[in-house]
This record gives structure tokens, C-alpha cells and sequence, in this order.
């Protein structure tokens, strides 16, 4: 891994652990006990003790950041480098941190939050982006299972072209669902969960088409 790789890991993960800072200090404004996930209808149905929410989630975080974006970079490593796609990836952890920490002690702290407004523009937002550069990633069909940066499957890709319409699609289908997402917030909660189901089930269907996309004939 280059040094830039390692000063932008060092720097997304500081901005992580950095959430604390505002955790520590609200903590004596806030309950002992935290609300830490909602149903789509807004009403809690997990909590967690104060001190688990303020310094265990940026810790859990920090952890699923460190596994998201070495993975990407190993995958770099061993392919070919998509630096646009690898800078998004990198900061998509710290600033989903930000906005569901933030949010997580309002709500704690009695201000009226729209979960399921934060939480599907993050959602959908994050489709987007990463839909918008997926077609941009650059592929290789050198060995077995490999498609390129981020994205392996367990077959013998032999069909270049394939590969690329696989991201190509999978990209469309990110950000159609990403706008699909932002879309449902201007409706009922009931559509919000339509169309994240929509979104999951087209992922699911690409991959099937993904084996004979990259496994026909030229």
C-alpha cells in the first residue's frame, strides 16, 4: 500500500474516532440507556447502555472501515488501481458515522429526529455514489474469480467484455435504486421498504447474469 493509501486511511479513520469527542461531550445530557436502532416507522427496538453507544460504536465502525477499505486496497494491490472508486470507499464509513452518531444522541437527547429520513438518504446516497463509479473500475480476467478491483466471483471468468457489463449494470442498478430510495421519502413509510427490497432484489438478480456474462463465448 502506498503512503497516500496510508495517510487517507489514517486521516478517515482519525475523523471515526474523532466522533467520540462530541459523544464525551454530551454525555452527562444523556440517558443510560440509548436508543440505537428503528423500525422504518421511526420507533425504536434496540438500545444500548450510554457508555456502548458513545465509545463502542465508533469502535465497531473504525473496525468495519479498516476491513472495507483494506479489502479494496488488496483488491488494488492485486489488480489494477481505480483511485476515484478507492477515494469513495475510503470516506463512505466516517461520514455514515457522522450522521447516524450525531442523529443516534439528538434523539437520545430528546430533539425531534426523522430517522427514516437520515437513514435512507445515507443509504440512497451511498448507491449512488458508489453505483456512479463502479462502470469506471478497471477489470481483469488474469485468474480465476478475479473481475477486478472489489468485486470477485467463484467461476472461471473467460469474457472481458462480460465483466465490464457486469459492473456497468451493477452500477446502473445502484444508482437507480439509490434515486429510488430519496424518491421514497416523499411517500408513505411503506414505500421506503418496497423500494429498498427492490434495490436488494435486483443486486441478487445481477449476479446469476453476472456468471453468463463473463462466462459465454466470445
Amino acid at each position: 500500500m502506498t503512503k497516500n493509501k496510508w495517510l487517507v486511511l489514517a486521516i478517515t479513520s482519525a475523523v471515526i474516532l474523532a466522533t467520540m469527542g462530541y459523544g464525551v461531550s454530551q454525555y452527562d445530557s444523556l440517558p443510560a440507556t440509548m436508543v440505537i436502532h428503528w423500525g422504518m416507522d421511526n420507533q425504536p427496538n434496540g438500545w444500548m447502555p450510554k457508555a456502548g453507544v458513545i465509545y463502542g460504536i465508533p469502535l465497531i465502525m473504525l473496525v468495519i472501515h479498516l476491513i472495507t477499505v483494506g479489502s479494496t486496497y488488496w483488491a488494488s494491490s492485486h489488480g489494477q488501481s481505480a483511485p476515484r472508486f478507492e477515494r469513495i470507499t475510503a470516506w463512505i464509513i466516517p461520514i455514515v458515522t457522522i450522521v447516524m452518531y450525531v442523529v443516534t444522541i439528538r434523539y437520545a437527547q430528546g430533539q425531534a429526529v426523522n430517522i427514516r429520513l437520515w437513514a435512507i438518504a445515507v443509504v440512497g446516497a451511498v448507491f449512488i455514489l458508489m453505483g456512479n463509479y463502479l462502470p469506471t473500475v478497471p477489470t481483469t480476467a488474469a485468474r480465476q474469480g478475479w473481475t477486478g478491483i472489489g468485486f470477485n466471483v467463484p467461476w472461471q471468468v473467460t469474457n472481458q467484455a462480460g465483466t465490464l457489463k457486469t459492473m456497468r449494470v451493477l452500477g446502473y442498478v445502484m444508482v437507480a435504486g439509490g434515486i429510488l430510495l430519496l424518491g421514497s421519502l416523499f411517500l408513505p413509510t411503506v414505500a421506503s421498504v418496497v423500494a429498498l427490497a427492490l434495490v436488494i432484489a435486483a443486486i441478487i438478480v445481477v449476479m446469476p447474469l453476472s456468471y453468463v456474462w463473463t462466462t459465454r463465448s466470445h
